[in-house]
């Protein structure tokens, strides 16, 4: 398994230790976790921006109304 490395102050190096401890995680376990999840939520937040704008571009929502008609409701 590969490593990497980063420089914290002791201060970050306190808080990353307890909340390792609180979440019954190792610092490597913790890091790897957090920083993964953060990615990934960025990955998704960026693919919603650009849907978001492709929405707003080609848009074809309908009222709800319109809706129940089309459903015949």
């Amino acid at each position: 398994m590969n490593s990497i490395t980063f420089r914290v102050s002791d201060e970050e190096k306190e808080f990353i230790l307890a909340m390792a401890d609180l979440n019954g995680m190792t610092v490597s376990e913790l890091a790897r976790t957090k920083l993964i999840e953060s990615l990934q939520d960025q990955i998704d937040i960026d693919i919603y921006k650009k849907l978001m704008v492709e929405h707003m571009e080609q848009n074809q929502s309908i009222s709800h109304e319109e809706m129940k008609r089309e459903l015949g409701l």
